[in-house]
């Protein structure tokens, strides 16, 4: 499947800049459009504990991803722990957990995706109930196969497609050990990882 790197163009204008990818990518990079993809992100509050006396940054949580590139399965992973992989019934399950883990967010994310060469490109708006928070874009680099990797390649390529203005949030390299991810073999685990640190870290939920 390659590797996945995720960009957050913080500064983007909507569906201006998203045309303004599309145009470029078919037309200068003779990019081809391979139709619509989604993802849903989903984070749950710890209701374990007494909340009147926590407080909501102190609060564990609940990260859960689900990709259109795996539509059977679902990833998750607590605060602290490691990222599991599970079938999509996990979701049912959840649901009915209310006592333990309480709904905070729930995201969906819809876009387009391109190919172009040797890399797929998708590409989504951001929208968290009516707020704009940028534009999205899940970059896969085929050739490789190995997580930390291709970075300069990533970079290469983000530069290619966005403007010099644009103002970026991403990571290029992971610690996945740390979370029970293989550091040899690039899984879509990986990349429901740096969906669920990428909304944590940017403050997205």
């Amino acid at each position: 499947m390659g590797i996945t790197c995720l960009i957050r163009w913080k500064n983007a204008t909507g569906m201006r800049d998203f045309t303004l990818i599309a145009e470029h990518v078919t037309k200068s990079l003779q990019g081809k459009n391979t139709g619509p993809w989604s993802l849903s992100f989903k984070v749950f509050r710890d209701m374990s504990q007494n909340h009147r006396q926590i407080a909501l940054k102190d609060s564990k949580f609940l990260y859960q991803v689900s990709l259109t590139q795996q539509p059977g399965h679902v990833y998750c992973m607590v605060d602290g722990s490691v990222v599991v992989e599970a079938e999509k019934e996990m979701e049912i399950i959840l649901s009915r957990l209310k006592n333990l883990w309480q709904l905070r967010q729930n995201v969906t994310i819809e876009g387009t995706s391109y190919e172009i060469g040797d890399f797929t490109l998708r590409v989504a708006n951001i929208l968290l109930g009516s707020t704009y928070k940028g534009l999205l874009l899940e970059i896969d680099y085929h050739p490789c196969s190995t997580p930390n990797n291709a970075s300069d390649i990533f970079r290469e390529f983000v530069e290619s497609i966005v403007p010099v203005t644009a103002q970026l949030s991403c990571e290029y390299e992971y610690n996945y050990e740390a979370v029970g991810l293989s550091n040899q073999e690039f899984t879509t685990a990986h990349t429901s990882y740096q969906y669920m640190m990428l909304f944590r870290n940017d403050g997205l939920f």
